[in-house]
């Protein structure tokens, strides 16, 4: 796992300073070394994080045999041994995948994308053609920002490798500050820098004289539906996902498993306890407010795993500057703080860990998968009775409140269409809730980055959409932005095999029915590794991690609040009334907790890159 940046100038030879100033900047995503290439028009940078060959002959930039092709790379390719075997004539110095990857693009071209298997974002600068190849994986894993001027482009891992280059404004984009309030992040390729933008998920990117062309390479499908049967497609999985792991298991240094006791992360323990030749090492934390060691431990024992438990006491004042300081991007889950601090744990023993990201997405994980297919079912209902029975509940909610109230938003929620039955499951704030404290630009659509993706959803069944939706917009903008994010703050790299797009097309192919059945949220994964999984571990209900932000506003965070709110009301396009009315009825008993965080991360996000 590595750090990357660049600058590309077909007008003026862009200086050296630039790159090493780039290097400057992420020395966090790689510690251990760190190279620039200076060409005529073409300047690269790269840190390195030692993951595979720990030798010099690892370093970067690195070039091809004549020099006429220099590569930086953040990521790893899996399948890069077998992709190697491939390449006859070549000659190779190092045992990198980065090296197979160079050799791959002498040999193929941009068509090389279609063989890699992994998480990558890199950046091909080819003297022969005077041209630069940009590219980044399918799923999203790996971050790739980049600035666009007249005469060529500057690029990088992070935001600031990108304002690296003294041309490049950190400027604010109101636009995306309003679709931030609506997803807690920012969609994709917005950055909420006005001059700066992100290669999106599946994306390569070619820059020469003539200009920038943008391509998407890949993409997956709901339509091809299998007809096997549940024997037959939980084998598949198994095989699909044995293979997964054992690829994402290559490594010259120490690999563990973020071990929380779920379904994701047991079947990812058991499996690589299984294909490792020595015990697995396994992490998990405690909070005070949530404690996933109870669940994990009796997951250590099945296995044998060389278990590691951290109690942690979080402390948002102490943390969150570092948080946003590595975010970059406004960003607003609050869960960014535990992944942080089991990041920080792990990093003390391992340079690699293996997680379960991308199980819910796939396998109908998420209780809102849940509450959309209730919402549908009443969305059914004629008009006429669901008014009735709004009214009904309107006259309950002095004796039994609470569920009045939920009765209440169900049938609000589904009088909408597609987009608007799920938005809420999804969003944290409504227009109402912005329009009380924002008077900036609109976005057109609060809604549009959601509506856009349920256009491309092509999926047999709501569910169906609702989870491609899900994995192309809350995956790779909000998940895999913190995991990416808070891991490498420690100079952790971390994997996943359910983000492996061989196993993502194949679940595609697997029927709604059987991953949602009969109520049963991961139907069909829990069957085909019902012997990894203990009890207690298959019947847990899902339970993430939970940041008491209620409680936090009511108590040890409260003035900090009132203090982050006032100095953000006093910036362009916020009212400072409405911002500390939210406040008022946080405390008052309100549960606005989620809505402040946005909001004070947002504070925090300005004094960090827009004020100084």
């Amino acid at each position: 796992m590595c750090g990357i940046g660049g600058k590309i100038s077909f007008a003026a030879s862009p200086s050296v300073d630039i790159a090493e100033a780039m290097n400057s900047c992420m020395r966090h995503r790689g510690p251990d070394a760190g190279g620039v290439y200076t060409s005529k028009n073409a300047v690269l940078a790269h840190r390195r994080l030692s993951i595979l060959d720990l030798s010099d002959a690892g370093r970067q930039p690195m070039a091809n045999d004549d020099e006429s092709v220099w590569i930086v790379f953040n990521g790893e390719i899996y399948n890069y041994q077998e992709l190697r075997e491939r390449l006859d004539g070549y000659s190779f110095r190092s045992e990198t995948d980065t090296e197979v990857l160079l050799h791959l693009y002498e040999e193929y071209g941009v068509d090389c994308l279609s063989m890699l298997r992994g998480m990558f974002a890199f950046g091909i600068w080819d003297e022969r053609r005077d041209r630069l190849f940009l590219a980044r994986d399918r799923l999203g894993q790996k971050p790739l920002f980049y600035h666009r001027f007249e005469d060529g482009v500057t690029f990088g891992s992070t935001v600031r490798t990108v304002l690296a280059d003294d041309s490049v404004e950190a400027a604010p984009d109101y636009r995306a500050l309003r679709e931030y309030f609506t997803y807690q992040y920012v969609p994709s390729p917005r950055t909420g820098f006005e001059e700066i933008r992100r290669v999106n998920p599946a994306e390569y990117v070619v820059v020469d004289e003539s200009g920038m062309t943008r391509r998407k390479y890949w993409d997956v499908s709901h339509t091809n539906q299998s007809s096997a049967s549940v024997g037959e497609l939980s084998r598949g999985l198994r095989e699909k996902f044995r293979e997964s792991t054992r690829l994402r298991m290559r490594s010259d240094v120490p690999v563990g498993v973020f071990l929380s006791g779920g379904i994701d992360s047991t079947i990812v323990t058991g499996v690589m306890s299984e294909l490792a030749e020595e015990p697995v090492n396994t992490y998990s934390i405690g909070f005070e407010e949530y404690d996933e060691l109870e669940f994990a431990r009796p997951v250590a024992d099945e296995y044998g795993t060389n278990h590691h438990e951290h109690i942690v006491t979080p402390d948002a004042l102490d943390a969150l500057p570092d948080i946003v300081r590595h975010n970059e991007m406004p960003f607003g889950d609050p869960s960014a703080l535990p992944t942080y601090y089991v990041s920080q744990a792990a990093a003390e023993d391992i340079t690699v860990a293996v997680g379960g990201d991308a199980g819910d997405e796939n396998f109908a994980g998420y209780d809102r998968y849940t509450y959309y297919k209730l919402t549908n079912t009443v969305h059914r209902l004629p008009a006429i009775v669901r008014g009735a029975l709004r009214t009904a509940a309107a006259a309950t909610i002095g004796p039994i409140r609470e569920p009045a109230r939920r009765g209440i938003r169900l049938l609000d929620n589904a009088a909408g269409d597609d987009v608007e039955r799920y938005a809420p499951y999804v969003c944290h704030m409504t227009r109402n809730d912005v329009e009380s404290f924002w008077t900036g630009p609109q976005s057109g659509e609060e809604l549009e980055a959601l509506r856009a993706a349920f256009e491309r959803a092509d999926g047999p069944t709501l569910l169906d959409d609702a989870m491609q939706v899900d994995l192309r917009t809350y995956l790779p903008d909000d998940l895999l932005v913190k995991v990416d994010r808070e891991s490498m703050a420690h100079s952790l790299e971390v994997r996943s095999p359910f983000l492996d797009h061989k196993l993502v097309e194949f679940a595609a192919t697997i029927p709604s029915k059987y991953k949602w059945r009969r109520g049963e949220k991961k139907w069909l994964l829990k069957r085909a590794f019902k012997q990894y999984l203990p009890d207690p571990v298959a019947t847990r209900s899902k339970q993430g991690f939970s940041v008491p932000v209620n409680e936090w506003f009511r108590g040890e965070l409260r003035e900090y609040a009132r203090d982050s709110l006032e100095r953000l009301g006093a910036r362009q396009n916020f009212d400072e009334r409405g911002l500390q009315s939210l406040l008022a009825e946080h405390t008052s008993g309100a549960n606005h907790g989620f809505k402040l965080w946005d909001l004070v991360v947002l504070e925090q996000w300005f004094e960090e890159f827009i004020d100084d």
